[in-house]
This record gives structure tokens, sequence and C-alpha cells, in this order.
């Protein structure tokens, strides 16, 4: 009777101290910048969304940078200002291009083609407007299959701070005293990785927003 006792006592002994450990906040960091990327919490139900998650945001982050990448490379090859436009970008090549260029339609998509000799410049631009324009199609499909995807995987995940303890506790005794300190940390992981997950649909439309008048304004400023 006494042993079955202390391994009841034992057993709910290790548990406060989960729920305990979960409970206590973190002491704040010295302005300590935030991490945006999606981190795995070594819970292997959690992980097994988490990894879906990690690959839509790399796919996200990959169109979102051909974007900044294109309007850098345009305004560098012009030598405009930070916060000129696309648009402006462009309005200034065919300035510079003085009718030079043309706009034709290549695999579905608007390209820039130069007439007839035109300055390094002009050529620079033309470049920096036909890489981005060039990646538009696979863009999109990655931007539509990451809306679909993150909105299902949000449904999923914003359970799992309410399945901490839970999916501790099957761990066993020995588990739990091994996983008693990440609880607070796989409970601020869960957290942030949510949180970008939710805001994934957002970022995809915006970009999808961003590409479609890039699109429109090539087509529309040399045609």
């Amino acid at each position: 009777m006494k042993v079955r006792r202390l391994g009841r006592l034992r057993r709910f002994t290790l548990l406060t101290l989960v729920i305990g450990a979960m409970g206590v906040s973190q002491p704040a960091e010295a302005k300590k910048k935030r991490s945006t990327k999606i981190e795995m919490t070594r819970v292997k139900s959690f992980d097994k969304v988490f990894k879906k998650a990690k690959e839509a945001d790399r796919k996200l982050k990959s169109a979102e940078r051909n974007v900044r990448t294109s309007k850098q490379a345009l305004r560098k090859a012009l030598k405009l200002g930070k916060k000129t436009t696309y648009v402006q970008g462009l309005k200034e090549l065919k300035v510079r291009a003085k009718g030079k260029l043309t706009v034709v339609m290549a695999g579905g998509v608007p390209v820039l083609k130069a007439k007839e000799a035109v300055p390094t410049d002009v050529m620079a631009g033309i470049e920096a407007v036909n890489t981005l324009s060039k990646s538009i199609p696979a863009s999109l499909r990655d931007l539509k299959a990451v809306t679909a995807a993150s909105r299902s995987m949000y449904k999923r995940a914003k359970k799992f701070p309410n399945n901490i303890r839970s999916e501790l506790a099957t761990k066993g005794a020995d588990g739990l005293i091994a996983l008693i300190f990440r609880a607070p940390k796989i409970a601020k992981t869960t957290l942030k990785n949510l949180k970008i997950i939710g805001s994934m649909p957002k970022r995809a439309t915006s970009v999808s927003k961003d590409l479609g008048q890039i699109s429109g304004a090539i087509r529309k400023t040399f045609r």
C-alpha cells in the first residue's frame, strides 16, 4: 500500500512540476531580434505539421524575395531612390530606352526585348524585369498552394498549445523529468509558429497582388 501511495505521489509531483514549469514566464531577453522562421519543437505530432509549414514558408519567402530582388535590381540599374515603386521604375526604363524596347509574350508572361542596341543601364533594367516576369507562373502556383495549405495547418496547429500537457504526459515518468524544463520553450515555439502560419494567407495574397500588378504594368507601359 505504501509503495502504491509513493508511486501516485511521485507521478502527481512530476505532473505538478510540468504544469508549473509551463506556467512560469521566461525572463525578457534584452532586445533580441525575433526569429521569423518555423522551428521544430521535438514533439513528433506537432513537428509533423510544422515541417509542412516550414516548406510552405520557404516557398512564400522565395516569392517575396523575387519581387524584392527585382525591385532593388531595377532601382540599382537606373540609379533610382529607395522609395521608387516598381511602376515608376518601369516608366523611367521606358524613358531611357527612347522607344527601343517592346514587350513580347514568352511562356504566357510579358518580357521586355530591345529592338536595337541600348545603354548598359537599360539592359540591366531589362534583365531585372525579365528575371522576375519569368518566375511569375511558378510563384503564383506556389502561392495558391501555400494559401490553401496554411489555412488547413492553422486549424490543426491552433489546438497544439492546449495539447502540450497531454503530449508530455504520454512520455512516462522518465520522459516527464526530461521534458519538464522544455515545456515553456515548446509552448513559446508553438505559439510563434502558429503566428507565422496564421499570417501566410495574407502574405501570399499580397505577393500575388504585387505580381499581378507588375505583370499588368509591364504590358501597359511598353505596349
